[in-house]
Order: structure tokens, then sequence, then C-alpha cells
């Protein structure tokens, strides 16, 4: 055969690769660290009940706490899980591990009616919590009551 004849081979084409790996990691890798990070920006991570709560002249901080949180037209929330009124002693009982001398923080809105924030405090009281502090916010001394 004559070597005149034969056509030449054609080369393989190389085609691009782009290895998306490391791209993947480092995009997941900034989506946890922006969750991080929004968890603990703004008011912080217990502060995420906005409330209105009445101001009081002798307020103190307490450090070390159980929150039991009262809002309108909503159940109650210890320590920010939602409950039935009737279940808050045993909620408290949980998160303080049966620990009955242990501080309850009673965060109440302005605007809870008396009859809701009785029957909180009852609750706790009923299941052997005795040390309960209604919270208020620091400032100026609270309107006085009409006569």
């Amino acid at each position: 055969m004559n070597k005149a004849f034969i056509l030449p081979r054609r080369r393989k084409r190389l085609r691009p690769y782009l290895d998306l790996t490391a791209m993947i990691d480092t995009v997941f890798n900034l989506l946890i660290f922006f969750a991080v990070i929004a968890t603990f920006s703004g008011s912080g991570a217990r502060h995420g009940i906005a409330m209105d709560l009445p101001k009081a002249s002798t307020a103190s901080p307490v450090l070390d706490r159980v929150v039991l949180a009262l809002l309108p037209n909503r159940p109650p929330q210890v320590n920010g899980r939602e409950v039935k009124v009737a279940e808050i002693g045993p909620a408290l009982e949980e998160v303080t591990r049966g620990e009955h001398e242990a501080q309850v923080v009673v965060m109440a809105d302005k605007r809870v009616l008396y009859a809701d924030l009785v029957a909180a405090l009852d609750q706790a009281r009923e299941t052997g919590f005795h040390k309960l502090a209604l919270a208020t916010a620091p400032g100026e001394k609270p309107t006085p009551l009409p006569r």
C-alpha cells in the first residue's frame, strides 16, 4: 500500500474539566460561618422575644436564671419552649432538673392579662418553685396607679 494515500490520524480533543469540589467546600464553610454568626448577632440568643416590660427603679440583674415568658394571646414559654399553662410546672422541673431552689424569672408583657400572670405563677408555686422574680425594664419610676 502506498503511504501517500493514508490520511493522518485525528488527535483527540481534550475537554476542559473544572473541579468543583474545592468551591463547594468553600461555599459550605461560608454557609456554616454565616449561620453561626447570625445566631449570635443582634440582640443575642437569649433575647429572641420582643416584649414591652414594665419599668422599675429598683430592678437588679439576675445572672443564672430560668425564664418563664408570658406574651399576650400566646402560650407561655419556659426558656423559649412553648408549653400549656397546665404544663408550666413539669417544664420548670425538666429545665431545672428538679432543683426547686432555682430562681424563676417571670417576664410578662405589659399587655398580659393579670389572670394569666396569676395562673402561671400559681402553676410554678404548686410545683414547688418559690423563688419567683418578676422581670422589669430598668429605668424611670413606674407611673402610679390612678386612685
